[in-house]
């Protein structure tokens, strides 16, 4: 009997599944997970630290997941090996499986700061439910905490601690700006008062050099900073970005860049070993660039990619964009689509500010065609917007429309080259080869 296996129980890891048994309900699909939990949503582990709320509240999946799909789920359970010419892999006690298709979705690992003391007690980096759980309960008697980094993760950290009462926090950046790959200064700076107003403080141009406890103790005490100056904390959050959890692919020889390496149906250079979400490379749209991506619907649609092939309908990924953020913070939501940062010849930056709204938007063109927007405050046409870059439409002589939001998607709908061959499927940006009748 055909056996899948699935190394992960995230995004992509329960699309694959899910792709899988949508092609047939024949075979064996088991998944692993190092973690001993239903699915949840990694996006929202932050409420764990705003709130006393159950994993439950977080979950994308029903309780019954499993069990109506025959799922065989071994959790809390360690990949130690993969063995492509014997198509095995070995658990970390001992315990082998043997599979027909493997699919590694083992998504990626937060980056830890890499100065003495990071191993003290109230030291954190935040990625799974049980970072969050272990960070709350820490934040209960924390007088005073440092975040490092000022990207979406410690600005959510941040902005979760001040919910859950911590009396002082510092975020450390060491760029000038917030959130630095999804906006410019005057859309940062907006970010940056509406966290300020809350109660929130920030030192620029620094990383920790230390974490420094007191003589005779574990617990951190206090944060030294590379110029000298040392702030107390008794909680400190690292968010320095993630590494790919490469680990598996690369010792059983698999080729790896940033992120595994796969072709356009997900597949590794291992045979019969796919992988998708955080993991892996995907392609960027308007780069055609292999790169990696930690957007959770890009791990959905890579995981749907990689079941549909591994279950034996042929299926290629197109890419999609690499760069898609959207959140708010203290009620001033933003959203960053594509290449906000790009400049050089053929290039038009366009920005508008709204003292009324007390909102921005900036809008980047190359070749008369939209290639990246930064929206902050008024997010309305955010949807037109992420279509007009997706899509490559020309907007020559629309640009001043498209800035200041006096155009609609149906003026650009007759440029659309949508795609209406019933012979083909869309999946995100994928294409099933020849349909599919379960699809």
């Amino acid at each position: 009997m055909t056996h899948y296996v699935i190394v992960g129980n995230s995004a992509a890891g329960i699309a694959a599944a899910e792709a899988i048994r949508s092609v047939t309900l024949n075979g064996d699909v088991t998944i692993v997970s190092d973690e001993p939990l239903h699915p949840y949503s990694r996006c929202l582990i932050t409420e764990a630290i705003a709130k006393d709320s159950p994993v439950e509240e977080i979950s994308f999946r029903p309780v019954d997941f499993y069990h109506r799909l025959n799922i065989q789920p071994l959790l809390g359970k360690i990949v130690d090996a993969i063995h492509p010419a014997e198509q095995k892999i070995r658990l970390d006690n001992g315990r082998e499986l043997s599979y027909n298709a493997l699919l590694v979705a083992t998504g990626a690992r937060a980056v830890r700061a890499d100065v003495p003391g990071q191993e003290l007690d109230g030291v954190f980096t935040l990625r799974t439910w049980s970072d969050a759980q272990r960070i709350a309960r820490k934040a209960e008697k924390a007088e005073r905490a440092v975040v490092i980094g000022g990207g979406l993760v410690s600005l959510k950290a941040a902005a979760a601690l001040k919910k859950r009462g911590v009396p002082r926090i510092t975020v450390v950046v060491k760029s000038g700006r917030l959130l630095s790959r999804q906006l410019d200064e005057r859309g940062a700076a907006l970010i940056q008062q509406a966290l300020e107003a809350e109660g929130i403080e920030f030192v620029w141009g620094q990383n920790p050099k230390a974490f420094k406890n007191k003589p005779g103790s574990s617990l951190i005490e206090t944060v030294l900073l590379e110029d000298g100056r040392e702030i107390k904390a008794s909680l400190v959050i690292v968010g320095k970005g993630v590494i790919p959890n490469v680990e598996l692919i690369k010792e059983a020889g698999g080729r790896v860049r940033q992120g595994a390496i796969v072709n356009k149906y997900q597949q590794t250079s291992l045979p019969g070993v796919y992988a998708a979400g955080d993991v892996g490379e995907t392609i960027d749209l308007l780069t055609g660039e292999m790169v990696p991506s930690g957007l959770w619907t890009l791990a959905v649609e890579q995981g749907k990619i990689a079941g549909f092939n591994m279950a034996g309908e042929r299926c290629i990924y197109e890419g999609n964009l690499t760069r898609l953020n959207a959140a708010e913070f203290a009620g001033v939501p933003f959203v960053s689509v594509g290449l906000v940062e790009k400049e050089g010849t053929g290039w038009k930056h366009m920005s508008y500010f709204s003292s009324h709204k007390n909102s921005y938007r900036r809008l980047v063109f190359r070749e008369n065609r939209l290639v990246g927007a930064i929206l902050v405050g008024d997010i309305s046409q955010a949807g037109i917007y992420t279509a007009l870059i997706r899509q490559g439409i020309e907007v020559s002589g629309h640009e001043e429309e498209l800035l200041y939001g006096e155009v609609s998607g149906y003026q650009f709908m007759g440029l659309a080259k949508l795609d209406q061959n019933l012979s083909r499927m869309k999946v995100g940006h994928s294409t099933l080869e020849g349909g599919n009748k379960y699809a």
